[in-house]
């Protein structure tokens, strides 16, 4: 599309201003108003495409669907620091999420304001609409305003556009993904921000703060977390700069006392005393107050060689991994260590967002790439043309985040929609130059030729056109994108509104389900059951995939232990089709084949519906 003189040429003067900088737009155009512009539009045709799904709420992530039985819990009475489902595994006396009331507070907030007006049900499904979208506008404008301080001013304009056609990361907002996965790439963008302001006390302090409120969302956020504070630490040590040195100290203070603050605020004294591997508790919060400490001694004492200040700030890392260990052994094998091996291969290896990049196909990876590719390539052409040192600073960051978040993203897929998001600046510099560089050329045709070609920094583009010439040249890729566009089945096409109405006009009891029909029967249903989803109920989990796929002498017992009253299944469930496939006489394939063993009877729904429902005989067989 250019070549690297052509770039370096188009980039030889820093530009300060979006008219100097070679497009004319009125006073009223700012980073701020365009940012909204363009969102809205996008949320606009957004709602439009999903309106089928809005009417009928037909959630595609069973996170979702827990997510609204969480908020429904709360605005029913259950207290705001009692995050526990009581329907899930009521046997055991609930399980207690890992989620955050961050998530959940707008929602319920938007629901009461609503339900006066439009009753509960609509209430729903008007915040369900809404708040996505409204969460990527305040996304979208962190954008503008965050990367407003690079060299080219320019990318504050079109970063909203780069953004809305970045996949990966406008699915988390779009109409019903009610989840935290926006949540965790805002403030992502938030901390990048801070770290592309002037150094100072403020934007240490902030910064900090949007990391305590990431890990008080999800956990996943350390690694981002550690990387900007590691990046905070490298620039004092380097440099050994006043500003440098309050920016570390105010990121790291305000990381843990915001910690400490925030979980106390949304989950109360539980919440400071817990010791759990999965979420914001203890021993991070431990880990975090033990580098805090050590950092501030080390800037006390202030030495003046660099590898001795990086001696001991590479010591306070030792530090906080030492009392997060100390706090919470288990800590140190991750959260899903202590997952019973049978729910690692029948539910934790299907969660693609969770594995690496390498178990996804040919296809999937080609979108995962591309974008983050591109950005680096982008960011380190900027840097080389930065003129002024502050322009190489911020563009360091950029790539050493971007670089970060890109290779974390090989071994956990969910992390790409952040790398992609600290991609768009380095694709919007090499849009911009490849655009500039298109439209100088005299003749037509090469003009609107190389015009089209600078499309292809914007990253879906790119991704697209990147998997339709690398399908023209490997045949797996082709056959693993046709693969990728199939239909695939999912519950909801069991729980349709005569089915629901069905279920529900049954008295309120357990239900054994397969594990992902879990969290769409607390949604739609008054039942209980015995597990969904959701890693903390492992125990109950391991029982509900052993009595589906296991030896079946055992399955009425692991049943009746977890105190079920009915056993359900929709037989073109995902993880159904592996159930029954695991061994031809397990219950699972007995219940497809539409011969249940003695200890259940069918009990007629009323419905034409793929799903199944048996009631379990009273005492033993």
């Amino acid at each position: 599309m250019t070549d690297t003189p052509a770039l370096a040429a188009a980039a030889a003067a820093p530009t300060v201003s979006a008219n100097s900088a070679g497009f004319d737009l009125g006073a009223w155009f700012t980073p701020l108003r365009i940012a909204l512009v363009i969102w809205s539009a996008m949320s606009l045709v957004a709602i439009i495409v999903n309106w089928s799904a809005i009417v009928a709420l037909n959630l595609r992530d069973t996170d979702d669907a827990m997510r609204m039985a969480q908020v429904r819990d709360l605005l029913a009475g259950q207290s705001w620091w009692d995050l526990a489902q009581y329907r899930v595994n009521p046997a055991g006396g609930g399980v207690l999420m890992h989620w955050s009331r961050i998530v959940d507070a707008p929602l319920a907030a938007g629901i009461l304001i609503l339900k006066p007006l439009f009753g509960q049900a609509m209430a729903e499904r008007i915040v369900m609409t809404l708040w996505p979208p409204l969460l990527g506008a305040a996304l979208s404008v962190a954008c503008a305003l965050g990367y407003r301080n690079l060299s080219d001013r320019r990318i504050a304009y079109v970063a909203p556009l780069f953004l809305i056609l970045s996949g990966f990361i406008v699915m988390q907002f779009r109409p019903l993904r009610v989840d935290h996965h926006g949540w965790q790439i805002l403030f992502a963008m938030l901390i990048m921000a801070q770290a592309l302001r002037p150094a100072s006390w403020r934007a240490g302090l902030w910064a900090g703060a949007c990391a305590a409120a990431l890990l008080a969302v999800s956990i996943e956020g350390l690694p981002i977390v550690a990387l900007f504070a590691a990046l905070a630490a490298l620039r004092w040590t380097l440099h050994g700069a006043a500003a440098d040195r309050n920016r570390l100290c105010g990121y790291i203070g305000a990381l843990a006392g915001g910690a400490i603050l925030i979980q106390f605020i949304t989950r109360g004294p539980v919440g400071l005393a817990g010791t759990w591997c999965d979420s914001l508790s203890a021993p991070y919060m431990a880990a975090f107050v033990a580098a805090a400490a050590a950092t501030f001694a080390v800037v006390r004492a202030n030495p003046g060689a660099v590898w001795l200040r990086l001696v001991l700030l590479g010591g306070a890392g030792v530090a906080a991994a030492g009392a997060l260990v100390w706090t919470e052994p288990q800590c140190a094998n991750g959260p899903f260590a202590s997952l019973d091996p049978i729910v690692v291969e029948y539910w934790y290896r299907n969660i693609l967002e969770g594995q690496p990049l390498w178990a996804s196909g040919a296809h999937d990876a080609i979108y995962v790439l591309v974008p983050s590719l591109v950005g680096l390539v982008g960011a380190v052409f900027a840097w080389r043309s930065a003129g002024l040192a502050v322009d190489r600073r911020n563009w360091t960051t950029v790539i050493i985040a971007l670089f970060g978040a890109a290779a974390l993203s090989l071994f956990v897929l969910r992390s790409v929609s952040t790398a992609h998001l600290f991609a768009l600046p380095g694709c919007a510099w090499l849009g911009l130059r490849a655009w500039a560089w298109a439209r100088s050329l005299p003749s037509a045709l090469p003009r609107i030729v190389a015009s089209a070609a600078a499309t292809l920094t914007l990253p879906t583009i790119g991704s697209i056109a990147a998997a339709l010439a690398l399908g023209t040249v490997f045949p797996a890729v082709k056959a693993d994108e046709e693969a990728s566009a199939a239909p695939t089945a999912y519950e909801r096409t069991c729980l349709d509104p005569a089915t629901i109405a069905a279920l529900n006009r049954l008295p309120a009891t357990t239900i054994l389900t397969p594990i992902d029909l879990g969290a769409p029967v607390i949604f739609w249903t008054h039942h209980g059951l015995v597990a969904s989803g959701h890693h903390r109920n492992k125990e109950a989990m391991a029982d509900t995939i052993r009595a589906f796929v296991g030896d079946p002498a055992a399955a009425e017992g692991l049943v009746r232990k977890q105190k079920a009253t009915l056993v359900m299944i929709c037989s073109t469930a995902n993880d159904l089709i592996q159930y029954r496939r695991a061994r031809k006489d397990a219950l699972a394939a007995q219940l497809y084949a539409g011969t249940p063993p003695a200890w259940l009877e069918p009990v007629p729904l009323g419905t034409s519906t793929k799903l199944s429902v048996w009631r379990i005989k009273p005492g033993g067989s």
